[in-house]
């Protein structure tokens, strides 16, 4: 479990490993992508997987270069309709000015569970013998659910958390509360060792 507080913009740094935590904010928040390298922020090496089906990659890379900058191995997943500045194609890696390896693979469409979750795996299980922490993006769970109905999103993230788990690793995934019914974010919760959400008006997240 996590060591968020009732505020948990003060704590993501301090996020205890393995933790799966949700995020929830509006799509064109600021809030969206601007939390992202705040998780585990004191660790002294990290690695991230980013699984980018919600627009560019660069928008989250571009957070990551403002905080601190890039870790030094980041591994992208995103769909064929969605590509990045950043990135190359067929599963190459393309070391960057700042020595950041990254790495980009493509899935047919932001609904292809199993293609994600292999690619999520064989990253997960690259670094498996890393000194680095692994932290994982995942944006967005609104975007994949529109490919896919409750029942089965719900059951890759039943898998996907607990792999997670297993790896040792940290891991937030975005949605769009405005997007889905009460009754879906129920049950998409329920899977989170935390769920928090941002506030645009005070642009701060809190403890749901």
């Amino acid at each position: 479990m996590s060591a968020l507080g009732s505020c948990c913009e003060d704590s993501f740094s301090a996020v205890d490993p393995p933790a799966n935590v949700l995020l929830r904010a509006p799509a064109l928040s600021e809030g969206r992508t601007s939390v992202c390298p705040q998780f585990g922020a004191d660790d002294a090496e990290r690695n991230l997987l980013l699984v980018s089906l919600s627009g560019s990659p660069d928008s989250h890379l571009d957070a990551w270069r403002r905080h601190g900058g890039l870790p030094e191995k980041v591994a992208i997943i995103t769909a064929d309709e969605v590509r990045s500045a950043a990135a190359t194609d067929g599963g190459s890696a393309m070391r960057q000015s700042d020595g950041t390896v990254i790495s980009t693979t493509t899935v047919s469409e932001p609904g292809d569970l199993t293609g994600i979750g292999i690619k999520m795996n064989k990253a997960l299980s690259a670094w498996a013998d890393d000194d680095a922490h692994t932290h994982v993006c995942f944006d967005s769970l609104t975007t994949l659910m529109q490919y896919v109905d409750t029942k089965r999103a719900f059951q890759y993230l039943h898998v996907t958390t607990k792999r997670v788990e297993s790896a040792g690793a940290t891991a937030h995934y975005h949605i769009d509360p405005d997007a889905h019914d009460e009754q879906t974010l129920a049950t998409i919760e329920s899977l989170f060792s935390d769920v928090c959400e941002y506030d645009p008006e005070t642009g701060t997240w809190n403890r749901v």
